[in-house]
């Protein structure tokens, strides 16, 4: 293997935390449109919920209203699922491969960087945050856009796309459990009209209402939605597309580059595309959606340990085995729990 693990890994870090700055961006931006008119204020707390993050949250501030989340998750840089967080991460990986990016790459990644912290405060206020992530999006994409179109196709490539769809896969399942993460922070039921609107502004939050409507031309239903984001492998952003492209980089990588170690990385990635699957015939996926989304972020975790493992010269551990079969039905869509999710994994 001529690149460096250190090397693999920055490729690996640089693309997750792209990916995680737009989704982030897509997140806040899908709150501010659904209660955009409402006339109460929208409670903020369902998204520390969404990530795991109320310990982290209360340290800090006092209250989860809509100032404090919103610069947790946006303008706060020791947090690194924030959009500010996440952008200087992938911008310090960026000058860790500096000797092998494009020149037009690292270009695009410190304005981008420069552009992300010139917003004022008054571009993060609730009236113009829906404008502010779709510009933060967009220079996401161009982001992506620059890599594809410019970086070499040597070892590296592989592990930035593996980072982009572990990433990407990881927040579609989040972006699916936004209702569960309502009702663990207390908000109340939607109401039928309600409801109908959620899921459209869902689906355009991942950039999929007019994929949908190839596929479904008229209606709106929960289940409808809920498995075309998971299961549909046209979709780029769907749970079922970026797995399949997690076992295609893991097989390049134990194919064309030879790289030794990596079968277990690929019985784990390939059993857990297999498991995905065998749920698109689960009739009642809707009412275990959180379980089913806690199962995929699990997997991607555990497939994260596994590469840093194989791959980045990380402290082994004692491995979990490969599952084979489909998770247990421990909990509802509908309960009104906390959420225990897996933690995102970020680089040391």
């Amino acid at each position: 293997m001529t690149l460096l693990s250190r090397h693999a890994e920055c490729a690996f870090w640089l693309a997750r935390y792209l990916e995680r700055a737009e989704s982030m961006a897509r997140i806040l931006e899908a709150h501010v449109a659904f209660n955009r008119g409402r006339a109460t204020d929208a409670p903020w707390a369902w998204i520390l919920a969404l990530y795991a993050d109320e310990e982290n949250f209360f340290k800090k501030y006092p209250e989860a209203n809509a100032e404090n989340v919103i610069l947790y998750y946006v303008t706060e840089l020791d947090n690194l699922s924030s959009i500010q967080g996440s952008i200087r991460a992938a911008r310090e990986n960026a000058r860790a491969l500096r000797a092998l990016l494009p020149t037009d790459l690292w270009l695009q990644i410190n304005d981008f960087y420069s552009r992300i912290l010139a917003f004022t405060k008054s571009d993060f206020s609730e009236m113009r945050l829906s404008r502010t992530c779709d510009n933060i999006k967009r220079g996401c994409y161009a982001e992506i856009g620059v890599a594809e179109s410019t970086l070499y196709r040597d070892e590296g490539w592989p592990f930035f796309r593996l980072g982009q769809f572990i990433e990407r896969a990881d927040q579609t399942s989040r972006l699916l459990d936004v209702q569960f993460a309502q009702r663990a922070a207390g908000m109340s039921e939607l109401s039928p009209e309600q409801e109908g609107g959620f899921w459209n502004v869902l689906l355009r939050s991942a950039s999929a209402y007019h994929a949908f409507r190839r596929v479904q031309p008229s209606g709106l239903k929960p289940m409808d939605v809920a498995r075309f984001l998971i299961f549909d492998s046209r979709l780029p952003r769907s749970v079922a597309f970026c797995a399949s492209e997690i076992v295609r980089m893991i097989s390049q990588l134990r194919g064309e580059f030879r790289l030794r170690n990596a079968q277990r990385a690929f019985e784990r990635s390939d059993a857990f595309l297999t498991q995905l699957q065998s749920h698109s015939r689960d009739d009642q996926l809707l009412a275990r959606l959180h379980a089913f989304n806690d199962w995929v972020q699990t997997e991607l975790t555990l497939l994260t340990a596994e590469l840093g493992n194989t791959f980045f010269g990380h402290q082994q551990t004692t491995p979990e085995p490969v599952s084979t079969q489909p998770p247990l039905e421990t909990s509802s869509f509908f309960q009104t729990q906390a959420k225990t999710s897996s933690q995102f994994q970020t680089q040391g």
